[in-house]
């Protein structure tokens, strides 16, 4: 297996929230934004916005200014920068350790990743790396446009393309219908009878290209 093209998604693959979320604590401090979701209903809607809307961001101001345009028509400015503020010291993230075993593999490599561009590079990944993220490809996945958008960007055919990720639907069953290798990075080894190659460390995806 030589690809010319090692892409990988970022969450769950690469980096992992280094604290996890309270999303009862969550959603009480967006209350003092004057950010009102209670219900199971506006719940599901604020989480597919957010999800929407952050990979698009330029930064986590930008994105506050983002979600409140949805749901408060003058907010104020400050209001904005303390959510700004709320968000960043709230959602971050840490690389794995095992990252650092493919950073000289000797291949192309390219992250597609729904979070924001500013996100992945704060972790210094744009140094090894090529970033894609909807602001670049204007997809969400599992659409395969946005995996397209990658080949097309870097001039690499889909047989020549392995695709590393965590979530099956998201990341391989689309790729793999494009004539992409795919392999299944299961770190909590939870699947069982996968239909694809698995591991559970990127150090064997090392093993596996040498």
């Amino acid at each position: 297996m030589k690809p010319k093209l090692i892409m990988f998604d970022f969450s769950g693959t690469l980096a992992y929230l280094s604290k996890p979320i309270d999303f009862k604590e969550f959603f009480s401090t967006l209350k003092n934004f004057g950010l009102e979701i209670e219900t199971d209903e506006e719940i599901k809607a604020f989480a597919t916005l957010f999800a929407d809307l952050l990979g698009f961001a330029k930064d986590w101001l930008d994105f506050s200014e983002k979600i409140f345009e949805e749901y408060v028509e003058k907010p104020e400015k400050e209001t904005i920068e303390k959510l700004a503020r709320f968000l960043e010291n709230n959602i971050s993230f840490e690389l794995y350790d095992d990252v650092k075993e493919i950073l000289d593999l000797p291949v192309q490599k390219a992250i597609l990743s729904a979070n924001a561009r500013f996100i992945v590079e704060n972790l210094g990944l744009d140094k090894v790396a090529k970033i894609f993220t909807p602001r670049e490809t204007k997809f969400l996945k599992p659409d395969p446009k946005a995996f397209l958008v990658v080949l097309n960007k870097l001039k690499v055919k889909p047989e020549e393309v392995l695709m590393v990720g965590d979530e099956i639907e998201r990341d391989l069953i689309p790729v793999q219908k494009l004539g992409m290798e795919v392999i299944l990075i299961d770190r909590k080894n939870k699947i069982e009878n996968a239909p694809f190659k698995k591991i559970s460390s990127l150090k064997e995806l090392k093993n596996l290209l040498i």
